[in-house]
């Protein structure tokens, strides 16, 4: 169960693995001709950024352990493209209201993956040089994944609430959530059989079950008994097995030890193990746990979901204003609405404690410059919107590059007038 900020902490356990695998792997790039496969506003994502989080992402699937098949190497690049431009989206958004980091933070940051990862400052600094990268370039990183967390806080911010009345309405629909299922305290006297014991020696441990069972029978203490004969690990504490619930013991032995009432002894009981004598000492029935016991826990559940949700909307909120161009695949180019995946996003932070800091390759590239639209096409575009508004702006500012891929013989006349009517759709 989670709640905010456990919400970016989700996310973080996930990136706190890519923040470290970016330094424990060595990077695609090395072997990869790059080239850029989007922009993000005045920003560019390489092919061997997206390549570098493809294999972690794809480590981190193969590591968790699900049973889940793995998506299409189309569809990780699809993920890994999504984190990344997510991620920046979220920096550019920290820097426009004016976040800063100091140097403080950083180092910290720095501290405790050295610290997770068990790694001293030179050999930190030697995995560095291998990729060839910097301690200094590195930091950069930390800084803006630090950016991403404190902006994400900062939109989650007092945004949810989960009123009394709908955690009690959770709880009496998700009973089985919580139900604890029975359980019987008890203990036994053990005398081992071997596989491959003579029929003498089975025969000598049946006569000596029997007598034991013989005097438990006739008021005889179970624990001393159980100190005194049983051949187990656990004679010394009277025969004491603890708690049972099913599918803890082999069958035969959980078949009769949740028969027997408080106090009651069963028989002889045959295992694989060998002679078992057991003796209930309290039978706990299931039961649902009580209200008061799990209304936290369905409180932080409950402010989790919503918090994602705000926190998606806030996200898809960014995409629609922001000027993103995907060039990865050839059926996406130009697409800025498709790139979404089934996955939680890879954004957010690192969690120690409770600091957050992200990993995040920045590459910062200045805007293109391009040729001005012409008169006509952007007195379409204002007919029926604020010319001051940041999404005219976003969509002036796609078609002046659609316009600049036309006229370098990109994209066909045909492809342009198309891209421009799709545009002024959305007006």
């Amino acid at each position: 169960m989670m709640y905010w900020p456990k919400l970016i902490n989700k996310i973080a356990i996930r990136f706190a693995v890519l923040l470290c695998s970016a330094v424990l792997i060595a990077p695609v790039s090395a072997g990869t001709v790059d080239r850029v496969v989007a922009k993000v506003n005045s920003e560019i994502v390489t092919l061997s950024a997206i390549q570098d989080r493809f294999i972690v992402i794809s480590q981190q699937m193969q590591a968790s352990g699900n049973d889940v098949e793995m998506p299409s190497e189309e569809e990780i690049m699809k993920t890994a493209l999504n984190s990344i431009i997510e991620e920046r989206l979220q920096v550019q958004e920290a820097k426009k209201m004016g976040y800063e980091v100091g140097n403080e933070s950083i180092l910290k940051a720095f501290d405790e993956i050295k610290m997770n990862n068990n790694i001293t400052d030179e050999q930190f600094k030697a995995m560095l040089e291998r990729e060839g990268r910097s301690i200094e370039a590195y930091k950069e990183v930390l800084r803006d994944q630090i950016l991403v967390s404190r902006v994400s806080r900062m939109q989650m911010a007092n945004k949810v609430t989960v009123p009394e009345k709908e955690i009690k309405k959770y709880y009496a629909g998700h009973q089985k959530d919580f139900w604890e299922p029975p359980k019987v305290k008890a203990r036994h006297i053990l005398f081992i059989i071997d596989e491959d014991a003579p029929e003498k020696d089975i025969r000598l441990k049946k006569i000596r079950a029997r007598e034991i069972l013989r005097r438990v029978r006739a008021g005889k203490d179970f624990a001393e008994l159980a100190k005194k004969y049983s051949e187990d690990a656990s004679a010394h504490t009277g025969g004491e097995i603890g708690m049972i619930e099913h599918g803890m013991l082999v069958p035969e032995f959980e078949d009769v030890v949740f028969r027997l009432q408080p106090g009651e002894v069963s028989g002889i009981v045959k295992t694989r193990y060998g002679l078992h004598i057991v003796k209930c000492d309290e039978v706990i029935s299931g039961h649902s746990r009580p209200f008061a016991q799990v209304k936290d826990q369905i409180l932080r559940l409950l402010s989790f979901n919503k918090e994602k949700k705000v926190y998606r909307k806030w996200i898809q909120e960014l995409k629609k204003t922001a000027f993103i161009e995907i060039s990865l695949f050839e059926d996406q180019r130009d697409n800025f609405t498709d790139i979404d995946t089934t996955e939680e996003p890879q954004t957010a932070s690192l969690q120690a404690d409770d600091f957050f800091d992200d990993n995040k390759s920045k590459n910062i590239a200045k805007p293109t410059r391009s040729r001005k639209v012409r008169a006509s096409d952007s007195n379409k575009l204002g007919s029926n919107i604020d010319r001051n508004s940041r999404e005219y702006k976003v969509l002036v500012k796609k078609l002046k590059y659609y316009k600049k891929l036309r006229d370098n013989n990109k994209i066909s006349e045909q492809q342009y007038q198309r891209k421009k009517r799709e545009l002024l759709k959305k007006l």
